[in-house]
């Protein structure tokens, strides 16, 4: 029996699409070939949004990672429809967990829609591009091994997860901008770290 997917035909809220894939897990663990298996498989804005959010949740936070890579590099190269390699498709999370934590998050992002709505439209196939590069910098950032340093760069790409499911404009310009001041926040540390380090073996 083929499994049932969450579809977008249109613009959808997106906690609604969440809490959809959320109903239709199984009570043990769950794998990303699981989760390609019940989205629309050309559904990048919900992907982005499920992994940005795994981001954040501390045991998960790792893989979720490093998955975020993959559907960026296939958004940058204009592919249709995201994919994994098997060694990232097969590693199991606990979903229970993200459960919990969608319960939480979910006032936020409904609190969101309630002031989202389809706007500044531009083509798809170049806000796919620009996207899949802003995540990309995004899923490194979200990499680089200090306390806590996951968090920001994953609430950003829900952020544009949003905004790119909602095909909100101003959000997705708001999104860009958070993103680009974190992006630079972290240069400029590396910057002066890198230099202190260096003043200090002088």
């Amino acid at each position: 029996m083929p499994s049932s997917s969450v579809s977008l035909p249109g613009p959808t809220h997106t906690s609604q699409l969440l809490d959809e894939l959320v109903a239709q897990a199984p009570d043990g663990p769950v794998d990303l070939e699981w989760l390609l298996g019940h989205l629309d498989r050309r559904s990048f804005g919900l992907l982005l949004l499920l992994l940005g959010l795994l981001v954040i949740v501390p045991g998960v936070a790792t893989i979720a990672t490093l998955a975020l890579l993959f559907p960026a590099v296939e958004m940058m190269l204009g592919r249709s429809a995201p994919s994994f390699p098997r060694f990232v498709s097969k590693r199991q999370f606990d979903f229970k967990r993200f459960k919990r934590f969608t319960a939480r998050t979910r006032p936020l992002l409904q609190a969101i829609e309630r002031i989202s709505r389809p706007r500044w439209n531009a083509r798809r196939d170049v806000t796919d591009r620009i996207i899949g590069l802003v995540v990309f910098l995004l899923a490194l950032l979200a990499g680089w091994p200090l306390p806590l340093v996951n968090v920001i760069p994953g609430v950003i790409v829900v952020l544009i997860a949003v905004a790119y499911l909602q095909e909100d404009g101003l959000l997705l310009v708001i999104a860009m901008a958070a993103a680009l001041i974190s992006l630079l926040g972290l240069g400029w540390t590396f910057w002066t770290s890198a230099g202190a380090l260096i003043h200090w073996i002088g």
